[in-house]
């Protein structure tokens, strides 16, 4: 295989169109001829590598991505969580009240899509039809809600952090998205202000997302790290999210894509391991 497919966005979101259609642009200028656009409605799956978004929910495979990275002991360790069945989702939420938190739930058929945040006190029976466990008999992701502020999104190529963002949409001012230096500003949440960084609250968070590298080396995606910012100022980071997915198939944000496309193509045998050149595999 010398070529990799690449989705365009079919987003009605101008912020999400945007910012899909820069990080092709960069992914493009490093790759060349490799990558080539791929219209989602008429593909049709193939040998290929695969990047790009996957809007219909219909690709099996990035779903077998996500839901492995949830089921690795360290990132069960890192969120703090349980995977259990339907039947003991309850008690663990009371287990996680006593704690003085809410709790958060992924369905496990789609940990990415099937998510919701509860409120300490909450029922299961609340939120069972929201991530679609009063249709899907699929064990459940539960951990701690701890009302994170301050996310940051790190992009992971091989193992490693090639860039990073604030967790912030920007559908009413998307050219936002062009702004020199927002990648390491930040918002208090995914719809405040862009305001300065705070130098020492970033550092925390990229060491909690270093820290799971060192046990869960993603080959690619993107770790989401919060602060939890207690009333007498203390300040702790916590792993919110962990998304095992090819380029293109997340929000990149704010991030400098440049440096990311950058990573992307020096790795690119990681990323991909059966990509060939029209003389054989790279060197």
């Amino acid at each position: 295989m010398s070529e990799i497919l690449y989705l365009l966005s079919n987003e009605t979101e101008p912020d999400v169109r945007l910012s899909d259609a820069i990080l092709f642009a960069a992914l493009k200028e490093h790759l060349g001829d490799r990558l080539e656009p791929a219209s989602a409605m008429r593909y049709r799956p193939g040998p290929e590598p695969l990047w790009g978004r996957d809007p219909y929910r219909s690709l099996a495979a990035r779903n077998r991505m996500i839901t492995e990275a949830y089921e690795d002991p360290a990132v069960l360790e890192a969120l703090e969580a349980r995977i259990l069945p339907r039947h003991a989702v309850q008690a663990e939420m009371d287990r996680i009240a006593g704690t003085g938190f809410g709790a958060s739930l992924r369905n496990m058929r789609d940990p990415e899509q099937y998510v919701r945040h509860c409120a300490r006190g909450d029922r299961f029976s609340q939120h069972e039809t929201a991530i679609r466990s009063d249709k899907y008999d699929h064990p459940v992701l539960v951990c701690p809600n701890r009302s994170l502020e301050y996310v940051r999104r790190f992009l992971i190529v091989a193992g490693v952090v090639a860039a990073e963002t604030p967790y912030r949409f920007c559908a009413e001012t998307p050219t936002d998205l062009l702004r020199s230096g927002a990648d390491l500003l930040q918002a208090e949440d995914f719809m405040s202000p862009l305001t300065e960084e705070d130098p020492v609250w970033r550092d925390l968070q990229r060491q909690a997302a270093e820290e799971l590298l060192a046990r869960f080396p993603l080959r690619s995606g993107a770790i989401d790290v919060g602060l939890r910012i207690t009333a007498d100022g203390e300040v702790s980071p916590h792993v919110q999210e962990v998304i095992a997915a090819p380029p293109g198939a997340f929000d990149t944000f704010y991030a400098d894509v440049r440096a990311y496309a950058a990573a992307v193509a020096e790795r690119i045998l990681v990323l991909e391991p059966g990509l060939e050149g029209p003389e054989g595999p790279e060197p």
